[in-house]
């Protein structure tokens, strides 16, 4: 990753730093008996399959994910264009419970402050371990 630009122009890191990223923590959390989860928003066609994200609304995501998560989460493109990921850090068990009773709903309020209802009802918000991602995938 040295001399790669790893931020895209939304202030994300790309797909390559943030599958990086997102394989050095899961990694880490094996080796430190800490946990991490990852958390992926995708936009979704009437069928409910998945589209290119609107440019509008992934800075939307990325800024309501920037504000809703720690400083030492980080923020990217699980898919470039299509997937944003944020890779939730040293995690404790306890921790682990805060992420559905508060870290998502506080990221869900922000998105439908921010967006129209039509398109935060074409969002999909999934919150998992990272052995449930294949890192080498891109699918969602």
């Amino acid at each position: 990753m040295k001399g790669t630009t790893s931020l895209s122009e939304s202030g994300a890191y790309n797909q390559e730093a943030f599958r990086y990223l997102l394989e050095r923590e899961s990694k880490r959390s094996k080796r430190s008996g800490r946990f991490c989860q990852i958390l992926l928003v995708c936009s979704t066609d009437e069928h409910g399959r998945i589209v290119q994200m609107n440019v509008d609304v992934a800075k939307i995501v990325i800024a309501a994910a920037s504000r809703s998560f720690r400083e030492t989460d980080y923020i990217g493109w699980y898919r470039d264009g299509h997937i944003v990921g944020a890779v939730l850090t040293v995690l404790t068990q306890e921790s682990m419970a805060l992420v559905p009773t508060q870290l998502h709903p506080r990221l869900v309020e922000c998105l439908r402050a921010e967006l129209g209802i039509e398109e935060f009802s074409r969002l999909q918000i999934r919150v998992c371990e990272t052995h449930e991602v294949s890192l080498g995938s891109s699918e969602f």
